[in-house]
């Protein structure tokens, strides 16, 4: 997968390596869930933030996560990433 946008509303599958890049952006930026503090967050896919979102940089995306605590009251969030920091190049 090359990164580049083929869609409007594109959501990008990840690979094994592009999550663990993400997993090495959480760690450096001590990503932790927002309700509960859980670490162990499961990765998603990726959206493509440019297209409902003016604002975001070109090449913005919102990464999906899931926290595996069954009592975690807000049980899926995001990080947003720019293409860079975790997809192929």
């Amino acid at each position: 997968m090359d990164g580049a946008r083929t869609g409007l509303s594109e959501i990008v599958p990840l690979g094994d390596e592009q999550r663990e890049r993400v997993r090495a952006r959480l760690r450096a930026g001590h990503g932790a869930c927002p309700a509960c503090g859980s670490e162990d967050l499961g990765i998603g896919d990726a959206l493509f933030l440019g297209f409902a979102f003016l604002s975001e940089p070109a090449d913005a995306y919102m990464v999906g996560l899931t926290c595996p605590n069954p009592s975690c009251p807000v049980t899926y969030t995001g990080i947003r990433l720019r293409a860079a920091e975790f997809l192929d190049s």
